[in-house]
């Protein structure tokens, strides 16, 4: 598994999230509401690795950054209920043999939970 290969599967699931929630995802709209790449990788400071290609396989011990995010302008072509609205859910993963340590794993990430710290 590649970053590339995470951002093309997050890519294909967005897409269809938002056009079961009445956007349209023709053209490059994909690229206005998610406009970065989903992750990157963690060094000693979190942008540290600009020479690590996306391309390359992950392998045990690197940590890596899930971000997606989705940002809809303020704009008619978009559903009404979601414009001018915007999140980023991160997580921060080291690769692991069997599955991924996740360090970000008290974040707040469901719904619910980020609407309570709105209020």
């Amino acid at each position: 598994m590649t970053l590339d290969k995470l951002h093309k599967i997050s890519e294909d699931g967005l897409t269809d999230g938002l056009k079961q929630l009445g956007f349209d995802m023709a053209g490059d709209n994909l690229r206005t509401l998610f406009p970065h790449h989903l992750g990157h990788y963690v060094g000693l400071d979190v942008h540290d690795s600009p020479g690590q290609s996306r391309k390359a396989p992950l392998k045990t011990g690197q940590c890596i950054t899930i971000e997606p995010g989705i940002y809809v302008p303020n704009e008619e072509r978009w559903p009404k209920h979601f414009r001018g609205l915007g999140i980023r859910i991160e997580d921060s993963v080291c690769i692991q043999e069997e599955s991924p340590f996740i360090f970000t794993t008290e974040a707040v990430k469901e719904v619910v939970d980020i609407e309570e710290l709105r209020r």
